[in-house]
């Protein structure tokens, strides 16, 4: 009787084990139905490269590796001697062209005075030619009074129509001044922006990294000195790599959670963001060339962008490149 109740037992406890390991399996079968997921995730996010606008000497530096800026804060300053004389020229040039313009002006006012004088000049010439006429028309006059008083008023009509050219030349003269005048301001103000490029600030709110501008340095236009990493989670997101025979449920709008391998503990929640318009290889500097006749099927994967919760990481603890689990929950329909 012992032997035949152990017999039973060991049945009834292979009969449970049996039945625990099918419902286990069943419940794993139906969530990895519904559920997909990927440890060839990363997270990724947005880097500013902070570089200057003009060529130069690094004379200060005041930002060090993995230190915390805030937008506008000054990352690096150069030497600008250069700049500053660039400017007192500039500065120079146009007081010397406003000078030429006052002394155009001037020279207009003088050439309007002559034309005011050489009309009153002709008026009284006219007036004293047409007396001189009527007393020589009755024969009161000798001719060459009248000859006197025609020779004067033309040379009072000469000197008005010379003192109108005159001036009109003074007014194309003006025009070119203050074209000097205009192109002054503009050397100066271009000078004053250049000068204003020899300090470089923090572009966003972040974190420095890769920094590689030193004090007397000497660096090129663009040059990169340093890298500002935002970790808001506006500017961070998740890259999982999918494979594509895992894709047929994936939606843009569907739950995600994901896993970073530094805090396995902890769970970040989010959203499919977008699918990528290709595959990593379609993208690789040297794509694939399947049309070989030693042509393998591979499976590919297609980039899925994850978009973090913005409550989920309230503290950054993400940080660009690490490696996380993400699992998409596909039985929502999505957007």
């Amino acid at each position: 009787m012992m032997a035949k109740a152990k017999k039973w037992l060991s049945l009834g406890i292979l009969l449970v084990l049996v039945v625990v390991g099918a419902a286990i399996g069943y419940a794993r079968w139906r969530h990895n139905q519904i559920f997909v997921m990927t440890e060839n995730a990363y997270v990724q996010g947005d880097v500013y490269m902070v570089s200057f606008k003009v060529s130069g000497k690094i004379l200060e530096v005041n930002v060090r590796e993995n230190q915390p800026v805030k937008e506008g804060d000054v990352v690096a300053v150069l030497d600008p001697h250069d700049h500053d004389l660039a400017i007192s020229s500039a500065e120079a040039k146009l007081a010397e062209a406003v000078s030429g313009l006052a002394t155009d002006h001037a020279m207009i006012a003088q050439y309007q005075a002559q034309v005011a004088a050489a009309k009153s000049e002709l008026d009284l010439a006219e007036t004293e030619l047409a007396r001189v006429a009527a007393l020589y028309k009755r024969e009161s006059l000798p001719k060459q009074n009248y000859d006197r008083a025609v020779a004067q008023e033309q040379v009072a009509s000469a000197r008005l129509d010379a003192a109108k050219k005159a001036v009109a030349a003074s007014q194309a003269k003006l025009a070119v001044s203050q074209t000097k005048v205009d192109g002054a301001k503009a050397s100066l103000e271009s000078a004053k922006l250049q000068r204003s490029y020899c300090t470089v600030v923090s572009p966003v709110a972040g974190f420095v990294s890769r920094k590689s501008a030193e004090v007397g340095q000497v660096v090129a236009a663009g040059q990169p000195l340093c890298a500002v990493v935002p970790l808001g989670l506006k500017d961070i997101w998740v890259e999982a790599n999918y494979k594509e025979t895992q894709l047929q449920r994936v939606r843009v709008g569907q739950k995600a959670r994901v896993w970073a391998d530094i805090d396995k503990g902890k769970v970040y929640t989010g959203t499919v963001e977008s699918l990528s318009a290709g595959t990593g290889g379609a993208f690789a500097l040297l794509p694939p060339e399947n049309a070989t006749g030693n042509w393998v099927k591979i499976v590919q994967r297609l980039p899925v962008r994850i978009k973090i919760n913005p409550e989920a990481d309230p503290n950054h603890e993400l940080r660009l490149g690490l490696t996380v689990t993400c699992e998409i929950d596909t039985s929502q329909d999505g957007k």
